[in-house]
């Protein structure tokens, strides 16, 4: 097979600014060297928009460091293997890892190997690849981690998902409904509401968008009040949420997407509520579990294959759409996992 001599990637040409106006990519292509050894030529064959990337596209700094203006944008992708010079890789090999946007990259195989984030896997031939960037791929993970080992969910619990329609909300709440939980989802549309309580089956739903106080809102639909609230959100929906949990109630910090991008952060004004309740409320990073998700992975295939979870996504079609999917994102125009589809599938 003839290998590409050049790649095709998004590159920074300026921060957001509060909210996206689209210019914030420009299209690149780059030479590609020839291999050398040690080296790997990987596919993207899968693209994943996640919150992250919008914070990654701002000057807020996080957990990993500041991508700058030049820089190709990064996130999570599934990839092929399409050459190899690193005895550790095989031509076919698939890998879930956090890399550029771009559809070739010729990456070191020990970086890979010892960068704690990239995972190696065998797709299973009955489920879809795009699976693998949602109910089996890092948000699904997270989801389980986030639910069954932050959370501490027991069948006895109230659960409350905030961003229950995107990606981790979708799988959180999937979780806590198989564990026998009662669960309820915050979105933002009547089309999402529906979606919660007729497809994935909880027991209630609320458009936040439609309601004038949504702590009394989510008061009347929870009146025994909230054990474990699993929040993608922050901001004012945090702030509803507060106080409507219980005394010992727990609070899994998943994200913040609200917040993402903005200049000035949204001041939670309940948070005394904390102490007063004795609430735990705790964030976590997926990176930080990743030598479990060997297990759970297993598990999760086989719950997906029993028909105990289902895989939603939001999909498009090439990597020139990369843009369009952020606005999407930052939107909340998803409902399920939003990924882009580079290779032939």
């Amino acid at each position: 097979m003839a290998l590409p001599s050049e790649s095709h990637a998004w590159v920074i040409d300026h921060y957001l600014d509060n909210k996206l106006d689209g210019s914030e990519l420009r299209w690149q292509s780059r030479s590609l060297s020839a291999l050398a050894s040690g080296q790997v030529l990987i596919k993207t064959c899968l693209l994943s928009l996640d919150a992250s990337n919008l914070l990654w596209l701002s000057e807020k700094e996080d957990y990993l460091p500041q991508l700058q203006i030049g820089d190709v944008m990064r996130g999570n992708v599934i990839a092929r293997v399409e050459a190899s010079m690193h005895p550790g890789f095989s031509e076919g090999d698939y890998i879930l890892s956090l890399q550029s946007w771009a559809d070739y990259m010729v990456v070191d195989g020990d970086s890979l190997l010892g960068d704690g984030i990239t995972v190696k896997f065998t797709p299973h031939p009955e489920i879809p690849l795009d699976a693998y960037v949602g109910t089996l791929g890092i948000t699904g993970w997270s989801a389980y981690i986030g639910m069954m080992e932050i959370g501490r969910l027991t069948a006895d619990d109230c659960v409350l998902v905030s961003g229950a329609a995107g990606a981790t909300g979708i799988m959180a709440a999937q979780i806590a409904k198989a564990a026998g939980a009662k669960v309820f989802g915050l979105a933002g549309g009547s089309d999402k509401c529906e979606f919660l309580t007729k497809v994935i089956n909880l027991d209630g739903a609320i458009d936040y968008k439609a309601s004038s106080d949504l702590q009394q809102t989510i008061s009347e639909l929870i009146p025994e009040g909230v054990d474990v609230f699993f929040d993608n959100v922050g901001g004012e929906i945090l702030d509803a949420v507060l106080p409507n949990m219980v005394i010992n109630g727990r609070i899994v910090a998943s994200g913040s997407v609200s917040q993402y991008g903005k200049s000035n952060a949204y001041g939670i004004k309940n948070l005394p509520l904390v102490t007063t309740r004795r609430l735990r409320m705790e964030g976590f990073l997926i990176l930080d579990y990743l030598h479990q998700i060997t297990g759970v992975l297993s598990t999760m295939e086989r719950w997906l294959l029993e028909g105990k979870l289902m895989n939603k996504n939001h999909i498009l079609e090439g990597l020139e759409r990369a843009p369009e999917a952020l606005q999407t994102l930052m939107n909340g125009g998803n409902v399920g996992k939003l990924a882009i589809y580079l290779a032939d599938h």
